[in-house]
């Protein structure tokens, strides 16, 4: 790591850090926790770290029986100091830290710190040291994540992607006609530890994971809409406090991208109409709770690729900040992109040389969706002519072989493939009662009434769930694979697609 970035632990700051007086202090006084720690952001060489102090760390032992209880809750901040250490061994043996840091109000109490000069391809250990000063500290619990592989490695990688994180409805049910059996709310230990597809994932071992948006419901219980910044912010305390959520970020980092639900309110465009939250206040809260940017940053912005190694490059484009009202005709000049982004898009596709090209998008591209909707690229009136167009571009370009899309949003896990060939993978939602059936192509009700659209698999009981990927280097004769598995909530595979390498 370069020194410039990081200040070795040594001298006299480990004699502060270990000196009994101040360790003693703060275990009398258990006030002040780290908590959630997280990681986002990871690279070849670097990370976002964060963590927010507080002054529990406790969620109701049972969660929530009505939605006032649910909204009622809190998870209130503490001001203090913190710092960072990372090292590449659990013992932290020359390790680096960063800075002190300060946690105030007006950033919620969350501290970040991006780390750069790291090594690829290798799994590092952070810690945070905090207290009310910096000579009253303790060391908050250990996290880990590894850095992305070179972009010349061909070794193996796997990672999770999810969507639609509905805690409103995990603990109050989701519906019974809409749900079908999954749709009764979380019982027993899960009403505890929270959404046990967290635990199915963290069984996988995973790289990383991309949570594609919807991680947290501004607008859900309906009664209970979040219009103001401490309501915003509750509503992720509550989400990341979770148990499984907080182990989970601990030990495996995270590309959070948003959707309708943490932006605004149910299909939300950026028309100042005077409802709350403004686009303005909902991006600010969007890169405050994200490991996505750190304050230090100008101009932020919220979409960007990945190259994962050899044979694997993902994207994850904005799909709220910049698009245009959703009732504005749709033509040339609707976008849900903007320019700017689209340019950006269409030049790092043609810049890629990796194998695979996955774009992860919020929303769909090839659907079907309900015949209703009016904010995706899928959409009667939405923004189709953006997306034909693209697909026209990636074909014009040779850019359609061994490029798949993966999109959240959605409330059912599906695969499907447009009529240009375009294959889409939906996740559907984390947790079962947020999940609903889904539309297949030919439905009058859906944007594929005549059925033009291929849907080798649509889930045929709604339930909870996420994707796995996995990427592996050609080996026996055979090309590249990249393998796609659907998985519902309890770690069950529902799906698998193979693809290799054209």
């Amino acid at each position: 790591m370069q020194r410039r970035n990081f200040i070795k632990l040594s001298g006299a700051g480990v004699t502060a850090l270990s000196f009994k007086p101040s360790w003693e202090f703060m275990e009398a006084n258990p006030s002040m926790y780290s908590f959630p720690q997280m990681v986002g952001e990871v690279t070849q060489t670097s990370a976002i770290l964060q963590t927010r102090l507080t002054a529990t760390n406790k969620m109701p032992e049972n969660g929530f029986d009505t939605p006032e209880a649910l909204l009622a809750f809190d998870i209130p901040g503490a001001e203090g100091t913190a710092k960072f250490e990372i090292a590449d061994n659990p013992k932290f043996k020359n390790s680096e830290v960063s800075p002190w840091l300060q946690a105030t109000s007006d950033r919620d109490f969350i501290i970040k710190f991006r780390v750069k000069g790291l090594n690829a391809d290798t799994h590092y250990y952070v810690r945070v040291h905090y207290g009310p000063t910096t000579s009253l500290t303790k060391k908050g619990p250990v996290s880990e994540f590894s850095t992305l592989q070179s972009l010349d490695s061909e070794k193996p990688t796997s990672f999770v992607v999810t969507s639609c994180l509905n805690l409103g409805k995990f603990f109050l049910g989701g519906g019974i006609l809409r749900a079908g059996s999954k749709s009764r709310a979380a019982e027993g230990e899960d009403r505890k530890l929270g959404y046990p597809a967290l635990e199915a994932m963290e069984n996988l071992k995973p790289s990383f994971w991309v949570q594609t948006g919807d991680t947290v419901y501004y607008d859900y219980p309906n009664k209970g809409i979040a219009k103001t910044v401490p309501e915003l912010r509750a509503k992720w305390h509550r989400q990341m406090g979770m148990p499984r959520m907080e182990r989970f970020l601990r030990h495996v980092p995270v590309y959070l991208m948003k959707d309708d639900h943490e932006y605004r309110y149910n299909d939300s465009d950026n028309v100042e109409n005077g409802k709350q939250p403004s686009p303005q206040t909902a991006r600010a809260t969007f890169l405050e709770q994200a490991p996505i940017a750190v304050p230090e940053d100008e101009k932020p912005v919220t979409y960007r690729t990945r190259q994962i190694n050899k044979h694997l490059q993902i994207w994850m484009p904005e799909g709220r900040d910049y698009r245009d009202a959703n009732d504005k005709p749709d033509g040339p000049h609707k976008s849900i992109w903007g320019k700017e982004q689209l340019e950006w898009i269409k030049q790092s596709l043609l810049a890629s040389e990796a194998t695979f090209k996955l774009f992860i998008v919020a929303s769909p591209l090839v659907g079907p969706d309900d015949a209703s909707k009016h904010d995706n690229h899928v959409s009667y009136g939405g923004f189709q002519h953006e997306r034909d167009a693209f697909f026209h571009w990636l074909k014009k370009n040779n850019l359609d072989r061994n490029f798949y899309i993966i999109t959240g949003d959605r409330h059912w896990q599906y695969h499907s493939i447009h009529p240009a060939g375009f294959e889409e993978f939906g996740t559907g939602s984390i947790n079962g009662q947020n999940s609903r059936p889904g539309r297949k192509p030919g439905d009058p009700n859906s944007t594929d009434p005549l059925g033009l659209i291929k849907q080798p698999y649509i889930q045929e009981e709604p339930t909870g769930g996420f994707i796995v990927v996995k990427v592996s280097p050609p080996e026996n004769g055979k090309m590249a694979q990249m393998t796609l598995e659907t998985i519902d909530e309890e770690g069950n595979t529902l799906n698998l697609e193979v693809k290799e390498a054209k």
